[in-house]
């Protein structure tokens, strides 16, 4: 008993820097480099003594989940050397001198003791592969350093008493092992350590001094106290005329998809497309739109297990990523009427025959988003008036998504322009008279497009001013919403079509690619699924 005190005791004082030389983080990243003997001796003592749960680690690992990460891989898809180069590509993009701190996302409630499911702050993720909270990334350019900047990392660590509760940490040594820091402390060392920091920042010449940081709250996002603390410490040292903000200069980055994140994005396009197929056949009247959104998410879920490698059968083990697949957003499943309403969400009516059903929904897969949207017949079939205004939104559709190559020379500004044109000449053909400004007050008030990645809306301080460029993923999602009004033609009147595809921008026309041609599009490719339901 007295010896496994004492064991816990001496892991205790690595994770809280309390050993005798003081310097828990050199010996930490003395590990990185060359595993200290003494450090991997107490790691393993913990580990393999560890009561609660085998897993060790709070996120997938290669040792543990080889199935969903790779080897080489901190997170599934995404390799050590392209976190490296995410970070390197950051630094270099700063000013001599600057250093970056990044926050991660916090755990948020729904009521007392009742928590969400935790998402990690994008920034964050894109720099480091942590999936935790309470946690912050400093980045500090050195010309001393072999990568030419250091990476501290304060994070959680290992706590048995708090993770009986909460399930497995990564704890501090994995900042270092797995994720690439140079150093890491427990989370509660911020404070002190900031001071220190702020204070050497404060001696720097005032060009070589910069503060990279996200202090304020921005496009709604959570602000935690340690990045309250920093702002604190700027404040009293006099430095506000040093900070600037970091999101924007990590947005610029993650415009630009590396091949790795193309792959991870046409993953999740095709686990929601084959989503849609299965609504589009499972669809019928009197079913609730929220049943509807069941299917969806399911279906999302099932399409991610090998069902063929899981056979007991075949002897087979089972292939299961499903772990990896959560909706990307709130969705949308619009009946009727309900379609004119852009960000319809109740999603608890029942569906009616006759009807269509607009359906804006993705999932996420391993942190990478897919944006879809479909409209369908309820019953599998479109009336006259309905195939003729969704014909219409396809076509302006299908031109678009022709435009969105660096050869063009357009902007997403500009492809909407071109859309809102192109849709007035659509409608014009099937009895509309509407202006331009009619289709931009009343009929197509959204824009086209937006940037797609690890957010649905992503890199949303990047101007869709700018040129398109290769490897940029933006949606294409033109819109019609025909209000109660005797200016449209009253056949129309109470529908509402979208239509929404996610494109890899290509350097021409050939190079462009649509994720999430799977979901089924054309009128003769819904109404085909459709009908397949009716013949099981």
């Amino acid at each position: 008993m007295r010896v496994r005190q004492r064991q816990k005791q001496l892991c205790a004082c690595v994770f809280r820097g309390t050993l005798k030389s003081q310097q828990p983080a050199s010996l930490l990243h003395t590990s990185r480099a060359s595993s200290n003997s003494i450090l991997s001796t107490l790691l393993q003592t913990a580990k393999t003594k560890d009561p609660i749960t085998t897993q060790w680690h709070g996120q997938p690992t290669h040792e543990e989940r080889p199935d969903l990460v790779r080897k080489n891989e901190v997170t599934p898809g995404i390799t050590k050397e392209e976190y490296e180069t995410r970070r390197q590509n950051l630094v270099s993009a700063l000013p001599k001198g600057s250093t970056a701190f990044v926050f991660s996302s916090g755990t948020f409630f729904v009521s007392p003791h009742v928590f969400h499911g935790f998402r990690q702050n994008s920034d964050f993720y894109y720099l480091t592969g942590w999936n935790e909270p309470d946690s912050v990334a400093v980045i500090q350019q050195n010309s001393h350093a072999s990568r030419g900047y250091t990476l501290t990392m304060f994070v959680n660590p290992k706590d048995p008493e708090k993770e009986v509760w909460e399930g497995p940490r990564n704890g501090i040594s994995a900042a270092v092992s797995m994720f690439g820091a140079d150093e890491a402390w427990p989370i509660d060392e911020f404070s002190r350590r900031a001071a220190d920091l702020v204070a050497r920042i404060g001696d720097k010449p005032a060009d070589e001094g910069y503060v990279y940081a996200d202090l304020d709250s921005h496009n709604d996002m959570w602000v935690s106290p340690q990045c309250k603390e920093l702002k604190r410490l700027l404040k009293r040292d006099n430095l506000g005329a040093r900070i600037r903000r970091l999101s924007p200069a990590v947005q610029k980055l993650r415009l630009i998809k590396s091949d790795a994140e193309v792959s991870l994005m046409r993953e999740a396009g095709r686990v929601s497309g084959m989503a849609f197929t299965e609504i589009i056949r499972e669809s019928a009247p009197g079913m609730n739109e929220s049943m509807l959104q069941s299917v969806f998410e399911h279906a999302c879920k099932r399409t991610l297990v090998d069902k063929a490698s899981s056979s007991s059968s075949s002897g087979g083990t089972a292939v299961d990523r499903s772990a990896l697949t959560r909706p990307a957003y709130v969705p949308v499943f619009a009946s009727g009427e309900h379609a004119l309403c852009m960000h319809y969400v109740l999603n608890s009516a029942p569906m009616r025959g006759g009807d269509l059903v607009l359906v804006d929904a993705g999932a996420e897969y391993a942190s990478y988003a897919s944006d879809i949207t479909r409209t369908f017949p309820v019953n599998g079939r479109f009336t006259d008036a309905q195939r003729d205004l969704y014909s219409a939104v396809l076509s302006v559709q299908q031109q678009m998504i022709s435009l969105c190559c660096v050869d063009s020379g357009y902007s997403l500004n500009e492809i909407h322009r071109r859309s809102t044109q192109a849709m007035v000449t659509e409608l014009k053909q099937i009895g509309f008279h509407a202006s331009a400004r009619d289709i931009d007050d009343r009929l197509y008030p959204h824009h086209i497009s937006h940037y797609l990645g690890m957010d649905v809306h992503d890199t949303v301080d990047m101007s869709r001013s700018q040129l398109l460029k290769k490897n940029m993923v933006v949606t294409v999602e033109p819109g019609i919403y025909v209000p109660y009004d005797d200016r449209f033609p009253k056949a129309f009147q109470g529908m509402g079509i979208r239509i929404e595809d996610d494109i890899v921008v290509g350097q021409s026309i050939d190079g462009i690619q649509n994720l999430t041609a799977l979901a089924p599009k054309t009128v003769e490719d819904i109404e085909a699924c459709a009908a397949a339901r009716q013949t099981k």
